[in-house]
C-alpha cells in the first residue's frame, strides 16, 4: 500500500479530497436546528431527511469516484506492467551484451591459445632439431666406444670360456662324486628301512602272540565266571564282542553270533561283566589290540 502511495501521490490526494467533499455534502444536507421543549417534558430530536435527488446525486458522485479510482488503479497497473516490460527488456539486453562480451572474450582467449600453441610447436621443432644433432654426435661417440668395448669383450669372452670350461670339468667331477655319495646313502637308507621293516614284522608277530595269550586269559576268566542255565545243552559255542577300557574294565559285551538260545546268550554276556576287570597287558601299545575284540566262547 505504501508503495502505491509513494508512486501515485497525486491520485491519493485527489481521492482524499473527494471523500472530504462527500462528507461535507452529507453534513450540509442534514437539519441541525434544535427544538425547544417545555421544562419537564421530553425533548424530541428532529432531523430532516435528504430527498431522493440528493441521494441520487451522492450515489452518482460515489460511483464516479469509484470509476475514477478504478481508472487510476488500471493506469497504475498499466504503468507497472510497462515498467516491468522495460526492466525485462533491459535485463534481456544486458544478458545479450554479457553473452556477446563473453563470446568475444572466449574468441580472444582461443586466439591467444592458438598463438601460444604455434609458439610451442615452433619451440618444440627447434628443440627436436637440437636434440637430433646432439643425438647424432652422441651416437657416433657411442659407436666408437662400442667398437672398443667389443674388442675388450671378445678378449674377456675367450678368457671366460676357458675358465668356464675348466669350471665345468670341475663341476662334472664334483657332480659324479655327489651322485656316488647319494647312491651309497640311498643304499644305506634302503638297507636300514629293510631292517626296520623286518624288526616291525617280528615285533608284530610278538605282539600278536601276546595278544593271543591275553585273549586266552580272558576266555578262561569269563568261563570261570559263567553259570550254566538249567537245561542248557552241554556242547555249544557263540561269538562274543567285548569293548574294554584301560585297566580291563568292560564297557560293553554283546553276543554277535548266538549260542542258539537267548538265555544262553544272556548268561555269556553276564559272565563277561562278572569277570571284569579282564586281564590286559600293561603296555598301552599292546592294549590297543584288545580295545575291541571278538572271541568264541565254548565252555567245554
Amino acid at each position: 500500500m505504501w508503495k502505491v502511495i509513494r508512486e501515485n501521490p497525486r491520485a491519493v490526494v485527489y481521492a482524499v479530497l473527494m471523500h472530504l467533499l462527500l462528507l461535507l455534502l452529507l453534513v450540509i444536507g442534514l437539519d441541525w436546528t434544535p427544538t425547544v421543549t417545555k421544562p419537564g417534558g421530553t425533548q424530541p430530536i428532529q432531523a430532516e431527511l435528504v430527498d431522493d435527488k440528493q441521494l441520487k446525486a451522492i450515489e452518482d458522485r460515489k460511483l464516479a469516484e469509484q470509476r475514477k479510482a478504478e481508472q487510476l488503479e488500471k493506469e497504475k497497473l498499466d504503468a507497472e506492467r510497462k515498467r516491468e516490460a522495460e526492466q525485462t527488456a533491459k535485463q534481456k539486453a544486458e544478458a545479450e551484451r554479457k553473452r556477446k562480451a563473453e563470446q568475444a572474450e572466449k574468441q580472444k582467449a582461443e586466439a591467444e591459445r592458438k598463438a601460444e600453441q604455434v609458439a610451442k610447436q615452433k619451440a618444440e621443432a627447434e628443440r627436436k632439431a637440437r636434440a637430433e644433432a646432439a643425438a647424432k654426435q652422441k651416437a657416433e661417440a657411442e659407436r666408437k666406444q662400442k667398437e672398443e668395448l667389443a674388442a675388450k669383450q671378445k678378449a674377456e669372452a675367450e678368457r671366460r670360456q676357458k675358465a668356464e670350461q675348466a669350471a665345468k670339468q670341475k663341476a662334472e667331477a664334483e657332480r659324479k662324486a655327489r651322485a656316488e655319495a647319494a647312491r651309497q646313502q640311498e643304499a644305506k637308507r634302503a638297507l636300514q628301512a629293510e631292517i626296520a621293516a623286518e624288526q616291525q614284522r617280528e615285533q608284530q608277530a610278538r605282539n600278536q602272540g601276546v595278544v593271543s595269550e591275553y585273549v586266552s586269559y580272558i576266555k578262561d576268566k569269563v568261563t570261570r565266571n559263567w553259570l550254566r542255565p538249567p537245561g542248557s545243552p552241554g556242547d555249544f559255542s557263540c561269538t562274543v564282542q567285548v569293548s574294554l577300557i584301560p585297566g580291563g574294565d568292560v564297557a560293553s559285551a554283546r553276543v554277535v553270533k548266538s549260542c542258539g538260545d537267548a538265555v544262553l546268550d544272556r548268561s555269556v554276556e553276564d559272565a563277561v561283566f562278572k569277570a571284569a576287570p579282564l586281564p590286559v597287558p600293561p603296555d598301552p601299545g599292546l592294549f590297543q589290540y584288545l580295545r575291541e575284540l571278538n572271541f568264541v566262547f565254548s565252555p567245554d
